[in-house]
C-alpha cells in the first residue's frame, strides 16, 4: 500500500462551491460599498482562507477585513453553503478509499460549522476519520495550519502519517503540503490553473485516475 492516509481538500476538490461563494462575495462587497471584483478574480477566491482573500488579495485594513468576514459568514450560512454541487464520482472515490482500509481526513480552509453544513447535506462526512478544518478561535487559518492540526489529530488516532498524500486543487494545497513534506496531487476540475498544477507531484484529470493513484501499491 503506497498511501495509507489520504488528506482531502474540500472546495474545488470534493464540491464545486463556486456559485454560492461568488454570490456571498458579491453581497459582501456590496454591503461594504466597494467595487465588485471581476469573475476572474472571484475564481481565485475559491479555496484560500477568507482572511487572506480580504486582507491580502483585496488589501482591506484589519477592521474592514473583520467586518467583511462577519458579513460573508452570515451570508454563507444563511444562503451560500448549499448553493454547491458535488463533483461527479469524487465521493465514490473517497468511499472506495475508505473501503480499502485507508484513513481519510478532510484538510480544508473552511471552518467546522460550514464544513458540517455542507458535509451533512451532501452526506459524505461519515467517510472521514478526522475533520481537519480552519478555526479562527485557534488562529488556524492557512492550509499549513489546517494540515498541522489534521496531522496531529491523525497521529493521536494512530493513523499512518508516513504513507500519506494530500488531494487538492490550488496553490495553497501545494504550499501547505510542501511545508509538511507531503506528497500532493492537484485535480484539474477545481479552481487551479496550469502553473499551479505544474508544481504538484501528480496532476489528476478524472475521478478514475484519482482512484488509481490512491489505490496504487
Amino acid at each position: 500500500m503506497k498511501y495509507a492516509t489520504i488528506l482531502w481538500d474540500l472546495d474545488g476538490t470534493i464540491i464545486d462551491s463556486g456559485a454560492g461563494v461568488f454570490d456571498c462575495f458579491r453581497k459582501t462587497f456590496a454591503a461594504l460599498g466597494v467595487a465588485q471584483p471581476t469573475d476572474e478574480q472571484l475564481r481565485t477566491f475559491v479555496g484560500p482562507p477568507l482572511r487572506e482573500t480580504f486582507g491580502i488579495a483585496m488589501g482591506f485594513d484589519a477592521a474592514t477585513t473583520e467586518r467583511a468576514l462577519a458579513i460573508y459568514r452570515d451570508e454563507y450560512h444563511a444562503h451560500g453553503a448549499l448553493n454547491a454541487t458535488v463533483y461527479e464520482g469524487v465521493v465514490d472515490v473517497i468511499a472506495a478509499s475508505r473501503a480499502s482500509g485507508r484513513t481519510n481526513s478532510l484538510a480544508t480552509s473552511k471552518a467546522l460549522p460550514g464544513t458540517k453544513v455542507v458535509g451533512e447535506h451532501f452526506n459524505f462526512l461519515h467517510l472521514f476519520d478526522f475533520l481537519g478544518t480552519a478555526d479562527a478561535a485557534e488562529a488556524r487559518y492557512t492550509k499549513t495550519d489546517v494540515l498541522t492540526y489534521a496531522l496531529s489529530g491523525l497521529t493521536k488516532m494512530g493513523a499512518d502519517t508516513e504513507r500519506i498524500i494530500l488531494i487538492g486543487d490550488r496553490i495553497h494545497d501545494i504550499d501547505g503540503a510542501r511545508h509538511h513534506g507531503l506528497e500532493v496531487a492537484l485535480v484539474t476540475w477545481g479552481y487551479g490553473n496550469a502553473s499551479e498544477w505544474a508544481q504538484a507531484d501528480h496532476i489528476i484529470e478524472s475521478p478514475a485516475q484519482l482512484l488509481q493513484l490512491i489505490l496504487s501499491d
